[in-house]
């Protein structure tokens, strides 16, 4: 349920959730009891269902985050197709000579 807070809740908490993190005038999308909550008391109204939906934070229309345009670049992000301790020698590989059993 999407509302927009109206007023500072004036406790800081409500049965364990913390209130403090809610600014007046921001959007939230909230679950139906919080929001029902918020709404009887008057600190939140609802927003129209056909209205925009704010960007999703880190998804593709969010207005911070700069896209990749050459997947190239950097190189560090290149996928081995080798991973390079497969090139390396392993114990197993090395022929140690045979000892002579004393008598």
């Amino acid at each position: 349920m999407r509302i927009r807070i109206v007023q500072k809740p004036p406790a800081d908490d409500l049965d364990g959730i913390d209130l403090r993190h809610f600014q007046v005038g921001i959007e939230y999308e909230l679950g139906s009891t919080l929001a029902s909550v918020l709404l009887a008391e008057g600190w939140a109204a609802p927003v129209a269902i056909d209205a925009p939906t704010p960007p999703v934070p880190f998804g593709p229309d969010d207005p911070f985050t700069m896209p990749v345009l050459d997947r190239n670049q950097p190189p560090n992000l290149v996928k081995e197709q080798r991973p390079p301790f497969l090139d390396r020698d392993f114990a197993r590989d090395i022929k140690w000579p045979r000892r002579r059993r004393k008598p």
